[in-house]
């Protein structure tokens, strides 16, 4: 059965028997952040991810795998990501 972020990160909160409080302290987050992310209206960025990924001894992939609405996130992300700066652009037409 696929889990999804947020029903990962709860279970994995609870094993650990954190509340969200606590858990908020720890990241440098809100309470709120932690509610909305456990309820799947937001996700933790990269950062967070990772410093999750380390609290609860689980890869990131362990977090991310059932959740293939977030998988697809990243990846339009990634897509949109374009070089944007004007030295990649004045470099790019000089070698050309």
């Amino acid at each position: 059965m696929k889990v999804n972020l947020g029903e990962q990160l709860q279970k994995l909160r609870e094993e650990k028997k954190m509340s969200r409080e606590e858990l908020a302290g720890e990241m440098n987050v809100s309470r709120q952040a932690v509610y909305k992310q456990e309820n799947n209206k937001g996700y933790p960025d990269i950062e967070n991810l990772i410093k999750l990924s380390e609290l609860y001894d689980v890869t990131l992939d362990e977090l991310i795998k059932g959740d293939q609405k977030f998988q697809k996130k990243i990846a339009i992300d990634e897509e949109e990501e374009e070089p944007s700066t004007p030295g990649f652009v004045i470099g790019l037409s000089l070698y050309l």
